[in-house]
């Protein structure tokens, strides 16, 4: 190994051990939220505003949830939502340090990130809340819909909620009111892999009345043409299957890891995958490694 790979590789996992002690001391809530410095606006939603924001150095994500919303209960659930996975911790979920209220306003502050685990229905599956980290990371955020979901995919908690996602990617049951389950989350991946194949908006500038009643009476899908069914057959039968209409006839979340390992890409995809995945070398000096400390 060369010696800037070796030094890449020291100041990599100095840097992962430094982010690792920062969100703990968060997570234990023994901490200044004086020393926290909220910087710019990231992005906002419907009942809150994600601001980017540094704690001793590291980068964080701060939710600030909107005060005065018309749908105040709506709001408190969302907030109560992400609040419940407080102990969660997995490597493909953006993981919520704390809670806690700023000058008369509840915030969560959350790791920063540019499959939920086994018990909890996300319900908000969709590219918008799929973040990528600085080493190409996928995670899953925004979990202010999430319900937890008995072994028999029944919610635990009570059916009635007025937290409703986002209609384009909701699962026909949903849709009509029913209990939701783990697999409203592989409907709604089906929609994003349809997403990531043609790189269109699903239903286009289609009225959301309109595509909610198409879905729900006439099994109304995003549009599949001949020529993307032809140069992506296998690609094209996944995502038929995870947005069937009934939930049950949907495949498993390990079912359609497999289906994608099994999957075969074209050449042309293959290069296409290696070019956007471009190496990103990242060699440092001990002048950067020091300012990080």
């Amino acid at each position: 190994m060369v010696l800037h790979e070796v030094q890449g590789t020291v100041c990599e996992s100095c840097s992962r051990l430094r982010r690792e002690m920062v969100h703990n001391t968060i997570h234990s809530g023994k901490f200044e939220a004086s020393e926290l410095q909220i910087g710019r606006l990231v992005g906002s939603g419907g009942f809150g505003s994600v601001f980017e924001a540094r704690y001793r150095g590291e980068r964080l994500a701060v939710k600030k949830l909107h005060r005065g919303t018309k749908n105040e209960r709506a709001a408190l659930e969302s907030f109560e939502a992400e609040s419940s996975i407080l102990h969660f911790s997995h490597p493909n979920i953006v993981r919520t340090l704390a809670v806690l209220t700023i000058m008369d306003t509840r915030c969560i502050i959350m790791e920063f990130a540019v499959c939920p685990p086994a018990g909890l229905a996300h319900l908000d599956l969709k590219p918008g809340n799929v973040l990528v980290t600085e080493d190409d990371l996928c995670k899953l955020a925004d979990f202010g819909c999430c319900r937890a979901i008995e072994e028999d995919n029944k919610p635990t908690s009570p059916t009635k909620s007025n937290l409703t996602g986002t209609y384009a990617y909701r699962a026909p049951e949903l849709l009509k009111g029913e209990s939701p389950s783990t697999k409203a989350d592989i409907y709604s991946f089906g929609v994003c892999l349809w997403q990531m194949l043609t790189r269109e908006q699903p239903y286009g500038n289609e009225n959301q009345h309109v595509v909610i009643f198409g879905v729900v009476a006439y099994q109304l899908r995003p549009e599949l043409n001949e020529e993307i069914i032809t140069g992506d057959e296998q690609y094209v039968n996944l995502i038929r299957q995870c947005w069937q209409a009934e939930a049950k006839l949907r495949p498993a979340a390990s079912e359609i890891v497999t289906k994608l390992q099994e999957t075969d890409f074209s050449s042309e995809q293959l290069e296409e995958l290696k070019a956007n995945n471009h190496d990103r070398s990242r060699m440092c000096t001990s002048q950067v490694c020091l300012e990080n400390n």
